[in-house]
């Protein structure tokens, strides 16, 4: 299955001949060949990266990079529709003659020029005995232990409120005043009684009430 996937590069040429010569195969410009030899190897000795470009019997020295970011290549009908053909990720570039040498830069676009070297390849001064002394001190931490020089102190506290009710974390000690505790809920007020008396009930009329009249 991986023999089947498609691998797409970048193809970058110094050569500003051999450039206009490629650009005119290319767009099929009228007395360009039309079928020219065109040859890729890479050397076998090393990690393969090295080789040789041909062009009509004409050798360059050609280098495989790996670009700094991936690279999305899209493909369009119309101008107007993006499709997306595959990821880019190295680029191979095309010196000068077989003696020349070969001048690689990191990125595509001009932000993107020395971008390893700008962003990746920044070695900060440690001080080695300095992390040492941290890594250790860690080991000793996580093993329940204290650093060198130092000792762990084990501090009891407890929220303290003061009379103008602020509260802060204070260690306990024998004058430490304890914190109150929460104030019982508050009682509902009894309803207050009215101080006038009902008036007393009016005697029934009837053959009694004429009775004591007598």
């Amino acid at each position: 299955m991986a023999a089947d996937r498609e691998e797409q590069l970048l193809l970058r040429v110094q050569d500003a001949d051999l450039a206009e010569r490629l650009h005119a195969v290319l767009s099929e410009r009228p007395g360009a060949p039309k079928d020219p030899t065109v040859e890729l190897r890479f050397d076998e000795d090393g990690e393969g990266r090295k080789g040789t470009f041909s062009f009509d019997e004409t050798s360059f020295r050609a280098s495989l990079k790996d670009l700094p970011t991936i690279v999305e290549c899209y493909k369009t009908y119309d101008d107007v529709n993006l499709v997306k053909t595959g990821d880019i990720g190295q680029v191979i570039l095309v010196g000068g003659k077989q003696n020349a040498s070969i001048k690689a830069r990191n990125g595509l676009t001009p932000p993107m020029r020395d971008a390893a070297r700008r962003m990746f390849d920044q070695n900060t001064a440690v001080d080695q005995k300095l992390m040492q002394k941290l890594e250790d001190d860690l080991l000793a931490i996580a093993q329940g232990k204290a650093p060198a020089g130092m000792e762990f102190v084990d501090v009891e506290e407890q929220y303290v409120v003061d009379e103008a009710g602020y509260g802060s974390w204070q260690p306990v000690t024998d004058s430490t005043p304890v914190a109150p505790a929460q104030p019982p809920p508050r009682k509902k007020p009894k309803k207050a009684k009215s101080s006038q008396e009902a008036p007393a009930p009016e005697p029934e009329e009837g053959p009694e009430a004429d009775m004591e009249e007598i």
